[in-house]
């Protein structure tokens, strides 16, 4: 294998094969004691003690900062070619994340709370060019290259889990049950491909906070969140169906308080691309819909233990589904864009942000416009349900011009 440079791609450093690899073949292996960890640095910049109360990745970043302020390092020459700018989230501005809209993947960002603990484990250890703005940096490297090894550390290595769905292009592994880490191929990879060690079951928007751009690899992975406080504010508010009255204030606790009894309360719901091994719609939102729509005697009955959750078949109701419609509506309208408008906006990308990221990066940033937006996940093949396709039938839109559209498979 050789090392290959494809930063005028805009896609970093890769590996290409030098020579056809067989299936399981060793591409390389690599000692334990090179995986830099709470184990193998040596001096630590915190005492033992304190390793134990702080987050294992907060650990990781004053490690990183420590050992790339040392001049006699043992990982020099891989902290050498760790990306000087990152591109995502967490160094995007407020306007360049305004372009988002009402993506859920900002919330996700968690700026304030890593800086709040950056002051609490790292400004006291007193580390030289510890600055917010470089604990950013490093802990982005962090995210971006570090992952779990079955073992007590947290490591700048990687294993992919063993179930992961691989994407045509994932060809590679590491595998930690011998001595030495190894990376071994999954599938012949011949000579003058590129080696992939895939991400996993990553949604584009995921890859966009963790890595700074998107690809259409990982459109299949794509969800669509509703909130739940999206949810509980129609039903407070009485805009969800026009023959259901407004849910009292003592009305929401008692049944938010029994969705939380039965598992079924979730900040955020996702929907998925529908398969016939998973649903659009997840269990969890349809029960939650349940016990906001049930009357009294049915939601006290549940209560008491006296009856439990109904079935999924028994879930998917017409009301259920003509809720669903108006909680989608709803969200569609948190945007301020069509995706018409946003996919103007793709086509004009490279003068579009180009001060920025650069002409293949402005396009990922717009790209991402859409595949982080809600609607664009609402893609979703169309596999009605008895109950709830009249419901949805007359608000979907075609296949050649979907804007709104929500393809559920529920049975």
């Amino acid at each position: 294998m050789a090392l290959a440079d494809f930063r005028a791609e805009g896609r970093g450093r890769g590996v290409v094969a030098t020579d056809d690899i067989e299936d399981d073949e060793i591409i390389f292996s690599i000692p334990r004691n090179a995986v830099l960890n709470i184990q193998n640095a040596d001096p630590l910049p915190f005492s033992r003690r304190l390793s134990e109360k702080m987050p294992s990745w907060l650990a990781l970043t004053s490690i990183l900062m420590a050992e790339g302020q040392k001049d006699n390092s043992k990982w020099a020459p891989y902290l050498a070619i760790l990306p000087e700018r990152l591109d995502s989230l967490v160094f995007w501005s407020d306007s360049e994340l305004a372009e988002l809209q009402a993506s859920a993947v900002v919330n996700k960002i968690g700026k304030k709370g890593a800086e709040d603990m950056f002051a609490s484990y790292i400004t006291p250890l007193g580390l030289k060019h510890s600055s917010t703005e470089m604990c950013h940096k490093v802990a982005s490297v962090i995210m971006a290259y570090a992952f779990d090894i079955p073992d007590p550390s947290d490591g700048l290595i990687s294993e992919e889990k063993e179930k992961t769905l691989e994407t045509t292009w994932n060809n590679a592994r590491l595998i930690c049950d011998n001595e030495e880490l190894e990376m071994r191929a999954i599938k012949p990879i011949p000579k003058g491909d590129e080696i992939f060690n895939d991400y996993g079951q990553l949604p584009r928007s995921d890859l966009l906070r963790r890595y700074g751009y998107v690809t259409d690899g990982y459109s299949a992975y794509d969800v669509a969140e509703i909130s739940a406080e999206l949810i509980v504010s129609l039903f407070r508010n009485g805009k969800v169906h026009a023959s259901l009255p407004k849910l009292s204030q003592d009305g929401l606790k008692t049944r938010l308080e029994l969705a939380e009894r039965e598992g079924v309360y979730e900040d955020s719901f996702d929907l998925v691309h529908s398969s016939p091994d998973e649903p659009s719609i997840p269990d969890e939102l349809l029960a939650f819909l349940y016990l906001l729509l049930v009357d009294e005697s049915h939601l006290k009955a549940i209560s008491n233990s006296e009856s439990s959750l109904p079935s999924r078949s028994k879930l998917t109701t017409e009301l259920a589904g003509e809720v669903l419609v108006t909680l989608l509506q709803a969200r569609e309208k948190e945007y301020l864009t069509t995706l018409e408008e946003d996919d103007d906006l793709l086509e004009n990308a490279k003068s579009l942000g180009s001060n920025r990221h650069g002409g293949s990066s402005a396009f990922w940033r717009k790209e991402s416009v859409a595949s982080s937006h809600a609607r664009g996940s609402y893609l979703f093949w169309w596999q009605p349900s008895v109950a709830l396709g009249k419901a949805f039938q007359g608000w979907l839109i075609s296949a050649e011009n979907t804007l709104v559209g929500l393809p559920i498979y529920l049975q």
